[in-house]
């Protein structure tokens, strides 16, 4: 298969990143060129005012390159396709083949860039996305193929797509170790928590779409009939602003209801596979989802997962075997699955155990590299 690009060498890469805070878009992307660098050279455009994003592509050795989104606008085309030229430069000065756009957020500001820049284009969907107004169906034209996240995402997409032009691809996971009975020492020690006391455990920046209000009732049930439960929150608190607002309003709940010395929240971590570890089951309450890969981490560490069924969950969760579902806002149903793991530490194991081998079987790295070394190759070749 063809596989060299405009210098002759690896295929070119340009992903954009549209937000400017690490959450499931940034690290999915990340662990998508770190699987495909051996076929591929990849670059990470990053908005100016993601000093994060940029230091987390860079520190796994990916060049970045800083970008100012340009404004879709009829009014204002000129300006639109003057700033557009900006842009469709930087991706020619990185000697782009391929622009891979991360979300749909990011297509709707740069797709006309990517074409004046005369580069193959690629979209990845990751949510549900059913409701595009006209200004985002034309800023989507010009993307020549779809990858989306999930079934249901693909299914649920609001724009008629011919075959040719859409797959999905599910993400992977790499099997972390599993002996690590003395990290779960020091983790408990560093945060806090007593040896014995269960941990229920939340990969997920805390932002509107992460149902914590629902999460907060249910673990007021918890509570009351596992009083030394604790509830620790992984992801990003501060390093946003709209994640800090919501943290302040997530922090005001817990204190009303009396329960804020049960939740611990880290914020965002780069070790979150040790933190994983120490957790006895693993919950995501959320409002939205594509196909999270919190939910893979933790079944890889042999963790049941106990989530919303909205998006692509219901893809991976299989109910009673790998973990559980809850309906969307419904605490007392999250808090029935939390406290039947509780009491039951042997059916908590061997719904964990067949959890990581669900991963196992179905999210391998190799796989996901070759269909998305797949997706590249037969988009250049059109």
């Amino acid at each position: 298969m063809k596989n060299t690009g405009k210098s002759g060498q690896k295929t070119t890469v340009a992903h954009f990143m549209p937000w400017t805070g690490i959450g499931g878009v940034e690290i999915a992307t990340l662990r998508l060129m770190l699987a495909t660098s051996a076929r591929f050279r990849h670059v990470a455009f990053c908005l100016p005012d993601a000093p994060a994003v940029k230091d987390m592509f860079e520190e796994a050795g990916i060049e970045t390159v800083a970008y100012t989104p340009p404004e879709p606008s009829l009014r204002h085309g000129l300006r639109y396709i003057n700033a557009s030229r900006v842009v469709a430069r930087s991706i020619r000065q990185a000697g782009a083949d391929i622009v891979h756009f991360s979300e749909e957020k990011a297509a709707y500001h740069c797709s006309l860039a990517a074409s004046l820049a005369r580069t193959c284009i690629v979209c990845h969907l990751r949510v549900s996305n059913p409701n595009l107004d006209l200004r985002q169906r034309l800023c989507l034209m010009p993307v020549q193929s779809f990858i989306f996240v999930s079934k249901e995402a693909m299914q649920t997409f609001s724009i008629p797509l011919p075959a040719n032009k859409a797959r999905v691809i599910y993400d992977a996971i790499e099997i972390p170790p599993t002996d690590m009975a003395e990290s779960n020492a020091a983790v408990r020690r560093e945060l806090g928590i007593p040896d014995g006391s269960p941990i229920v455990g939340t990969l997920a920046r805390v932002s509107p779409q992460k149902d914590y209000f629902t999460l907060a009732s249910a673990a007021v049930e918890i509570l009351a009939r596992f009083p030394d439960t604790k509830f620790l929150v992984v992801g990003d608190n501060s390093l946003v602003e709209m994640n800090r607002a919501h943290y302040a309003e997530v922090e005001a709940r817990i204190h009303q209801l009396g329960i804020a010395n049960s939740f611990i929240f880290t914020g965002h971590r780069t070790d979150v596979t040790r933190l994983v570890a120490v957790m006895d089951m693993s919950v995501l309450c959320t409002h939205r989802e594509g196909f999270p890969l919190s939910i893979l981490e933790s079944m890889a560490m042999r963790k049941p997962v106990i989530a919303t069924a909205v998006g692509g969950i219901p893809e991976i969760v299989i109910p009673g075997v790998t973990g559980f579902l809850h309906q969307h806002e419904n605490s007392r149903e999250l808090a029935a699955a939390v406290m039947g793991l509780l009491s039951d530490p042997e059916k908590t194991k061997r719904i964990g155990l067949t959890a990581f081998e669900h991963v196992r079987e179905n999210y391998s790295r190799e796989k996901f590299t070759n269909e998305i070394t797949r997706a590249y190759v037969e988009l250049m070749q059109r």
